[in-house]
């Protein structure tokens, strides 16, 4: 199948335009002329009558009728063909003639031009009367002659329309060619294998036109590359923290099935549920962690209370935190209405609470606060563990980091949810030191009002 042109299609439909416009001005430019040569023929005749009748007697003389002669004004000259003339007088009778001029019947009407076939020819006339009324004069000339003047004037200028029209397409073809050289250009980069990954197609010799679309080429490409790269780290970050779980389920399913003493057996395999199950969480929070890096926007975002996200993921942490005896509460002062996805921000509190409770020693404490300050709505978790310690500062949120001291089976994945999680809510993540001892994580999000209807899509 032919792919259609642009080239063609901008060519062809410049021509057509072209076309009609030169149809229109060569169609004005013959009405205009045929009208003005009209008035020029008419007023010839008009002035030859009134200068026939300038030379009148005062009475009109008796005798038999003059007949004019049928030849040129000018031997000389060809061409200059004098108008044929009919003279009466008020009764009627015939003064002077021409034998060229059809014998019209005498009109006593008033002065007119009209136009008559005589003798195969059309012929144009004028009549009128003197201003004493004594004199009746009609003359006419050949239609042919004002067609003959038609022709010479409209021969020039049609053949300069026409000249124009054949030179005109090849010229805009020309002119196309030359102009669509940069997306050409455009296409021969857009196709070499040179191509650097992230370099940017819109520069200073990208014309005006073309760079919206230029601009929208970098920002698919660059959506691509973080997408390919989010991939990346993915299949990279998976393969890295996989392979131990996978090690060590391994040898235990291995020593398991050597070893003979039954509770020995069953050690292994506890040791291998234990390695599964590690498996199981790390594999859960890397596609949480590629789910939400791939957002760009928060399909189910509205206005929502930060306290009641809180309030569920203390109920969910109540009974682990009930088995090792820590202390778990909550202090809001209500002003704490925010834009953002329930789903994803009780992810992020969960994972806020359950590093929490992983430090935090037995009959220990694990606080929660919300609470709105101008602008902006933030919740501290604070707990009386250890503690960060001030060279792991830098690097919390990092993949796979776990701070000095830390205890319990993570991954080193939960601050890295929970920090993408705020950025697609506009918010940040602080970390610092606790008044109960511990460590202090707070979320600081945009505030809205409590009356906010359901908000843009953030992007």
């Amino acid at each position: 199948m032919t792919r259609p042109s642009l080239n063609r299609r901008l060519v062809l439909r410049l021509v057509a335009g072209i076309v009609l416009v030169w149809c229109a001005a060569a169609g004005w430019l013959a009405w205009r002329s045929l009208h003005e040569v009209d008035e020029i023929f008419d007023q010839m005749l008009v002035r030859s009558a009134a200068s026939v009748l300038a030379v009148m007697p005062a009475a009109p003389l008796s005798g038999v009728a003059a007949q004019l002669p049928d030849r040129p004004v000018l031997d000389s000259d060809a061409t200059a063909h004098r108008p044929a003339i009919t003279v009466r007088d008020a009764r009627g009778r015939l003064l002077a003639g021409s034998t060229e001029l059809p014998a019209l019947e005498f009109d006593p009407g008033g002065a007119h031009l009209h136009t008559v076939t005589y003798a195969q020819r059309r012929w144009r006339v004028f009549q009128r009367w003197d201003a004493q009324q004594k004199y009746w004069i009609e003359v006419g000339a050949p239609l042919d002659e004002r067609d003959e003047l038609m022709r010479k004037l409209l021969a020039p200028a049609l053949l300069s329309l026409l000249a124009l029209l054949v030179l005109v397409p090849p010229m805009v073809f020309a002119g196309l060619r030359s102009g669509l050289k940069p997306l050409r250009q455009l296409t021969r980069q857009l196709s070499a294998d040179t191509h650097a990954a992230g370099a940017s197609l819109t520069d200073a010799r990208v014309p005006v036109e073309l760079a919206p679309f230029t601009e929208a080429i970098d920002r698919l490409v660059a959506r691509l590359e973080r997408s390919l790269e989010h991939e990346r780290r993915f299949t990279a970050d998976a393969a890295h923290e996989l392979r131990h779980p996978l090690a060590a389920l391994r040898l235990e399913l291995d020593l398991a099935g050597r070893d003979e003493d039954a509770a020995a057996r069953a050690r292994h395999l506890q040791r291998a549920q234990d390695a599964l199950d590690r498996m199981q969480r790390l594999v859960a929070q890397l596609l949480m962690l590629a789910r939400v890096e791939k957002l760009t926007e928060l399909d189910d975002a509205g206005p929502l209370r930060l306290a009641s996200v809180a309030e569920a993921a203390l109920r969910d942490a109540s009974e682990r935190a009930a088995a090792c005896s820590i202390e778990l509460s909550l202090d809001h002062d209500g002003n704490d209405f925010v834009l953002g996805s329930r789903s994803l921000l009780g992810i992020l509190v969960q994972n806020l609470l359950d590093n929490a409770l992983r430090h935090a020693p037995a009959h220990g404490q694990v606080n929660v606060r919300v609470g709105g300050r101008d602008e902006r709505v933030s919740l501290e978790i604070n707990d009386s563990g250890a503690g960060f310690a001030a060279d792991d500062m830098a690097r919390l949120g990092e993949r796979f980091h776990r701070p000095e001291g830390s205890v319990g089976e993570g991954s080193g994945l939960g601050l890295s949810i929970a920090q993408a999680i705020a950025h697609l809510h506009h918010g940040e993540l602080a970390f610092g030191r606790s008044a109960l001892g511990g460590a202090r994580v707070s979320l600081s999000l945009p505030r809205v009002a409590t009356d906010a209807p359901h908000a843009p899509v953030y992007a």
